[in-house]
């Protein structure tokens, strides 16, 4: 109620403004003076004028200021897109970084090496074994069997478990029965102290030396010797710490090189195994 009559109020305002507007615009032809009357109306009408013209300018800096808002978010809109552009086109030059780095380590683990190698991608990791086990994507007709080192440029990674003729399963270094099957024979040290390498919990191997007196320091790294499945001159890792808290048998634990959690290329390493020289003796 109260709103209409306001309504109403300015509806019969603006009416009579128009009224005495047109009159005085008919008055005003043909005249050079201005009459007291139309001095006491324009004065009357003076602070309505001024009203009108602060609403006019308000009007248009609200309009003004919707327009600059609505550039203001499609513009913070584009460069939200840009910028999620640009975060992609980072990522994806990080990961051919990393990748670039990784096959330039491939490849010169291959010029460095006096074995012939086969390069496998891992496709999969075993369900049941997940830490224990990988898949790759070279088989039997590749030349893999059963029983040789699979290595990449940190080092050791594990051996052939069984093969497919187009895929085969590898044993990782960090699995507890890895020792077992031969690989239990077979470590040196660069001052050319040996021993025998076995798995223990935690990823972790053990070395036990030949000697009662070994020298052995935290750091060194450890050697595959060739005594053994596995042939010689892979890097299986580096000495951890030192036992000697038995008298006879002295022993070292080993870190291993290779972070089995994170294999996406590997190097077959194509050498002779007990079979192959089984199937070829006399």
């Amino acid at each position: 109620m109260r709103y209409n009559k306001h309504l109403r109020l300015l509806g019969v305002a603006l009416g009579a403004l128009m009224v005495i507007f047109i009159t005085m615009a008919l008055t005003a032809r043909g005249r050079t003076a201005v009459t007291p009357l139309e001095k006491g109306i324009a004065t009357l009408l003076y602070p309505f004028q001024v009203a009108t013209d602060w609403v006019g300018d308000q009007t248009r800096g609200i309009v003004d200021s919707i327009r600059e808002l609505t550039r203001l978010r499609e513009e913070n809109a584009a460069l939200r897109e840009q910028v999620a552009e640009m975060a992609q086109d980072r990522a994806l030059i990080v990961q051919l970084q990393h990748e670039n780095q990784r096959l330039r380590s491939e490849l010169g683990l291959k010029e460095r090496t006096a074995y012939p190698m086969l390069t496998a991608e891992v496709i999969s990791r075993s369900a049941e074994n997940w830490y224990q086990t990988i898949i790759i994507s070279k088989g039997s007709r590749d030349g893999v069997r059963q029983g040789m080192a699979v290595v990449n440029w940190q080092g050791l990674v594990g051996k052939v478990a069984y093969t497919t003729p187009y895929s085969s399963t590898v044993q990782l270094i960090s699995d507890a029965g890895f020792s077992e099957g031969g690989f239990g024979a077979g470590a040196k040290l660069p001052n050319g102290e040996q021993g025998v390498l076995e798995t223990v919990e935690g990823g972790y191997l053990r070395m036990r030396f030949w000697s009662t007196d070994p020298s052995v320091e935290v750091g060194q790294p450890v050697y595959t010797s060739g005594q053994g499945v596995m042939p010689a001159d892979l890097l299986v890792g580096w000495i951890e710490e030192v036992d000697t808290s038995t008298s006879f048998v002295k022993s070292a634990i080993v870190r291993p090189a290779v972070d089995v959690h994170k294999l996406e290329v590997v190097q077959v390493v194509l050498t002779r195994t007990e079979d192959d020289r089984g199937s070829s003796a006399p």
